[in-house]
């Protein structure tokens, strides 16, 4: 941290974060624990520096280059380095501080699989937080690259491999250091004869992304279900995801078995040709057919961009909203069939214990309980049924996929901000749901469970948590996923409109 503004000219990096936001920032220099992995790595020739300012000797355990002992804090919890001054928020020895202090907010790590050298943003540095699509870091970067890819310095980081650290998921990756990592090849035992996605610049997704990713979604209006945390994250255990910044365009994608696809198309407020043909690359150096690179989800005012690239656009899904009034009405012809269905179970339990609840975790086995019979009760009325048999497997296979992601929404429903509901008959779960806030005016039913052996209850539990739903004007049920099934009974609720998904490809 800078303490004089004449000290830039001292210093073998520049420095990206202003003096000022770095006085005032409270992570640097900062530790939870003693024995931090993050406190900082000091060359011998830095020791010998530190050492003449005054650090302490004894803070350094190997005079050839180590990390320095943290020491308590003398004015709150957890450790400090003992250069940070907590009185004036600034470093006694700013001058000859060491390389790893320079390169701060960046971060020099390993890939997961220890066979590339990354370099990237750590997120919890404030500045970075403030201006991750701004110009000036990712001129900062590419500056900073050049130097760290110089023969000098590759021989300081072969000297002192403690200088790269271990991969930190909260790190975005910005770029691979090809020199550095062949360099540094021979030290490393694991060789994959593929590259991580992250030497390829994606940083997987966690829920701290939340934020930036819900920050993006401001510069697209349209009402596919897709752009939203939950509707991805609830698929966090089928897809892998990840992200990264293509020229200023937010870029998700997903690792699933067979390869890499992007579940949405680049998010910014002005997409660039070039950005999805970068996109388009990435996936195909990863993917063992390029027939697997695509771009799902895109909504029908997109599509002339994409087909002014040459791309194949074909349509995907489609998702189905309704007018939440008429849905708690049920009012005239066109909802005598629903209308009829809930006044049944409504007579047939008269004087039970009905009732629609706020869902709690002490709810989860039961209503896994009710997931497995329910199921069960599908593949009896698919046997009975007149469908296609590739309709049958079809729902089968959903049915089995969708296991994880109800099982993820019943563990993590406050993390993925879902909004759930049970209803009990005489004290047992005999249905849920779960759904989500997707735009001001509009509420996303993400999932339903209902007893099938239970005439009435869908119908029940529908239009009773619609009911509820009284800030909403729209009441979003998300798509059929392709099922003649899905689709009838989505129709049933007459929709007010039905939008259309597209996936663009390229021309195999």
């Amino acid at each position: 941290m800078k303490t004089s503004k004449t000290a830039d000219r001292d210093l073998s990096l520049p420095q990206l974060v202003p003096s000022k936001k770095c006085l005032s920032c409270d992570v640097c220099c900062r530790f939870p624990e003693k024995d931090s992995p993050l406190a900082p790595y000091f060359t011998a020739e830095e020791i010998r520096k530190a050492t003449a300012r005054g650090i302490s000797p004894e803070r350094f355990s190997n005079s050839d280059g180590c990390k320095i002992e943290l020491v308590p804090h003398p004015q709150g919890e957890g450790y400090i380095c003992p250069a940070f001054d907590p009185g004036n928020n600034g470093c006694r020895i700013y001058e000859d501080r060491p390389l790893d202090c320079q390169l701060y907010p960046l971060a020099v790590m390993w890939d997961p699989s220890r066979t590339a050298v990354l370099l990237g943003y750590d997120r919890k540095c404030p500045f970075i937080q403030e201006t991750l699509f701004d110009d000036a870091p990712s001129d900062y970067a590419r500056t900073l690259t050049s130097r760290l890819e110089s023969e000098e310095t590759i021989k300081t980081l072969q000297s002192h491999p403690g200088l790269i650290g271990a991969f930190q998921e909260d790190v975005m990756i910005l770029r691979t250091l090809p020199r550095l990592s062949k360099a540094l090849a021979a030290r490393q035992s694991a060789h994959p004869s593929r590259p991580s996605l992250e030497s390829l610049g994606l940083t997987a997704m966690s829920d701290t992304d939340r934020s930036l990713f819900d920050s993006t979604l401001g510069w697209t209006k349209t009402e596919l279900s897709c752009y939203s945390w939950p509707a991805l994250m609830i698929w966090n255990d089928q897809f892998k995801y990840y992200w990264t910044i293509i020229e200023r365009q937010f870029c998700v994608f997903a690792k699933y078995i067979d390869g890499l696809f992007m579940p949405l198309p680049p998010l910014g407020e002005s997409m660039t040709e070039s950005a999805v043909r970068r996109c388009f690359d990435l996936m195909d150096s990863v993917n063992p057919n390029p027939a697997l690179s695509r771009i799902e989800n895109l909504d029908a005012a997109q599509i002339p961009v994409f087909e002014t690239m040459g791309l194949d656009i074909k349509p995907k899904e489609q998702e189905y909203l309704y007018d939440r009034e008429q849905l708690v009405r049920l009012a005239g012809d066109r909802y005598k069939a629903k209308r009829w269905s809930y006044n049944r179970f409504v007579q047939e339990h008269r004087g039970k214990y009905v009732r629609l609840e706020p869902y709690r975790s002490s709810d989860r086995d039961d209503c896994m309980e009710l997931y497995a019979r329910w199921k069960k009760q599908h593949a009896l009325n698919d046997t009975n049924s007149e469908d296609r048999t590739m309709d049958r497997e079809m729902d089968r296979m959903m049915l089995e996929d969708a296991a994880s992601a109800h099982r993820r929404a019943l563990d993590d429903y406050l993390t993925l901000g879902l909004t759930g509901r049970v209803v009990r008959l005489d004290g047992k779960i005999v249905a849920y749901t779960f759904g989500y806030l997707f735009r001001p005016d509009i509420f996303c039913i993400l999932l339903e469970v209902a007893d099938l052996e239970i005439a009435g209850l869908s119908a029940y539990l529908f239009r009773e948590f619609c009911r509820e739903l009284s800030g909403f004007t729209t009441i979003h049920s998300m798509s059929d996923s392709g099922l003649e099934r899905l689709r009838k009974a989505k129709l049933s609720y007459r929709p007010s409109r039905i939008v259309t998904s597209y996936i663009a490809a390229r021309h195999i």
